[in-house]
């Protein structure tokens, strides 16, 4: 929690002061009025009582400040402590509005910029790192905790404050009032403290199993989202609905219980309340009687009623000071343990160092040579064997490198490997000849287009889609990588052209489209590099017959173009085809050569070609 606040602004911190200054402001303020309350009663009702004139002189002796005894009429007396009643109530009210306002604008601030940092953290971290958090948990960690975290802070700033000054001074003070009536407090308080920290101690674990359940609903709700489309087409409902009902029972459960506990340790605080006051008032009545002497003056036992009656209105005040601040205290611990829980799962992903370092240098991409040199990876360092073992190739500018292998052989993870979102095991990659590790971060991410299957378009417009990738591309540049995409053809049909909206994940649009608008985006950024991944499964033979004519021609033929497929299809023509099998390279070579070689190859172009036409 510490650590959070460390990262607000200066500015912050500043106003994380002046908060808690003014809510001691508040509450010492408002410590004083049961005071003056108590003196402002029994001053009316000695003059009252006695019918008092203004020539009756008295002092007023307060034990626990003598700066506010008194020497003069009861009239003087009443309208003096009314003037410190008044400025006590003005003072605490201000210094209550100016540090709620404060209080509420520094813990979204700082929600605000936690939030700034979590994105930009994960903004650094690899796919690796981000797939081990996976996404519900992310999601979870941006809203539900930062929120919990918002309120931490909020009660920190303030509750935190009000509920133990109001104990300890509202102890103090009502210990200078009365010391006989404090001997009840003395009883009573133990017990209190020792039901909240019973109470504290039972419900922190059903806060830690909330919150675990809170990620597997959202982890349930994810999944059945995106997955919308097979659970539908597989009659699946009935068992998904079984399987969230079980997940969101389990929260119930667990919720119940602990909201069960919170109210029945807050319901003890409110009886002990209750249970004080009444024996105050019997310890009053047995004092007045025990102390009050039936052969005083009346005047005497005026003066004596009086004082009783004084300190034992004072005293039941600051017995509810004290119920407030155990009330306070308890509920900002509560609070303070969702908070605390929910600040630890933040620090666990700001804790996790990107598995890839952001590098400034000199070492840039000029022209785009390729180089696998002996290459094996694998996505945990505890996984049994490599996902690719031992790849080794080159591509040169201008040429087109196709991927070709069973489903599961690694050829997508070359790809990552390119676009560095794993690192390498064993082996180097390079690009014009620097190890891929150490070239310039922005040079490898603007010098590289990466197209996937499965294309993600944001909701925008057409033309908002493609400046992504290129934000001071012409408008001419824009069409012109559109053509080159193939999707002219549809765009410009379209209401507003390069306008036309996109609705989130580009579900307005087909498949064979999104993938097109895609490869669009990818050229608009003039690469050095083109990774097709698989991105073309979507459109029939002419279409991406010319997509590919029109990439080679692409940035005067020097751009290398690397095309993962499964289909033979879309990689016969390459300059260079690599064949995978369980992650190893079995060969590499033009389409005629290993028709003849590779037996794998000669297979696959088989089933699908048929005979005739390999």
């Amino acid at each position: 929690m510490f650590r959070l606040f460390k990262m607000m602004s200066a500015k912050f911190k500043i106003l994380s002061v002046v908060t808690i200054l003014l809510t001691s402001i508040q509450v010492i303020a408002f410590l004083f009025i049961p005071i003056f309350i108590g003196q402002i009663s029994s001053l009316i009702f000695q003059k009252s009582f006695l019918g008092a004139t203004e020539a009756n002189k008295i002092t007023v002796n307060i034990n626990i400040l003598k700066m506010f005894n008194v020497n003069g009429s009861i009239s003087d007396a009443i309208k003096l402590f009314s003037i410190y009643f008044t400025i006590a109530l003005l003072v605490g009210s201000f210094a209550t509005l100016s540090g709620s306002i404060l209080g509420s604008y520094v813990s979204i601030a700082a929600a605000k910029q936690i939030r700034m940092k979590l994105w930009s953290h994960l903004g650094q971290l690899s796919q690796k790192d981000i797939e081990f958090f996976t996404h519900s948990k992310i999601l979870t960690r941006f809203t539900i905790d930062i929120t919990r975290i918002q309120w931490g802070i909020n009660l920190f700033l303030r509750l935190a404050i009000i509920g133990p000054f109001n104990l300890i001074f509202g102890l103090v003070f009502a210990l200078l009032t009365d010391m006989q009536l404090s001997i009840i407090l003395g009883v009573l308080i133990p017990v209190l403290m020792l039901t909240m920290l019973i109470s504290g101690a039972i419900m922190v674990p059903y806060f830690i199993k909330e919150e675990k359940m809170y990620e597997q609903i959202n982890n349930e709700s994810q999944e059945s989202i995106l997955g919308i489309r097979v659970i539908k087409s597989y009659n699946l409902e009935k068992i998904q609905n079984r399987k969230f009902e079980e997940k969101n029972q389990n929260w119930h459960v667990i919720s119940k219980k602990s909201w069960n506990f919170y109210n029945l340790a807050f319901a003890f605080v409110n009886l002990f309340a209750n249970i004080a006051t009444a024996i105050i008032l019997l310890a009053a009545g047995f004092i007045i009687r025990k102390n009050v002497d039936p052969s005083l003056s009346p005047i005497k036992a005026v003066e004596e009623f009086k004082t009783i009656l004084s300190n034992a209105t004072t005293f039941i005040n600051y017995v509810m000071y004290i119920t407030i601040g155990v009330i306070m205290s308890s509920f900002v611990g509560f609070t303070l343990a969702r908070s605390i829980i929910s600040a630890r799962k933040l620090n666990q992903i700001f804790n996790t160092k990107p598995d890839i370092d952001y590098i400034v240098s000199n070492k840039k991409i000029t022209n785009g040579h390729i180089c696998f040199d002996h290459v094996s990876f694998r996505y945990y360092t505890d996984s049994e064997k490599n996902v690719l073992e031992d790849i080794t190739f080159q591509a040169n500018p201008g040429e087109t490198i196709g991927i070709i292998g069973p489903t599961g052989s690694g050829k997508s993870t070359i790809a990552q490997l390119l676009s560095l979102d794993f690192k390498t095991m064993h082996g180097y990659i390079k690009i014009d000849g620097h190890d891929i590790k150490e070239i310039d971060t922005k040079s490898l991410r603007s010098s590289i287009s990466h197209i996937y299957q499965k294309p993600l378009l944001l909701s925008g417009t057409i033309k908002s889609n493609l400046l992504m990738a290129n934000p001071i591309a012409t408008e001419e540049q824009l069409i012109e990588s559109i053509k080159n995409a193939c999707a002219y053809d549809f765009v410009s049909k379209l209401d507003k052209n390069l306008d036309a909206q996109v609705q989130a994940k580009g579900v307005n649009f087909s498949g064979g489209q999104k993938q097109r608008l895609s490869i669009a985006q990818g050229l608009i950024k003039n690469p050095k590099i083109l990774i097709l991944d698989d991105s073309t499964s979507a459109l029939d033979a002419n279409t991406e017959k010319q997509i590919k004519k029109n990439i080679r021609n692409w940035n005067n033929g020097k751009l290398v173009t690397i095309i993962i497929a499964q289909k033979i299809s879309s990689i016969m023509d390459a300059d260079k085809i690599i064949v995978l099998e369980k992650g190893k390279m079995i060969d590499i070579g033009t389409h005629s050569e290993l028709m003849q070689r590779c037996f794998l190859y000669s297979e696959i172009a088989r089933t699908q070609l048929g005979d005739d036409n390999v």
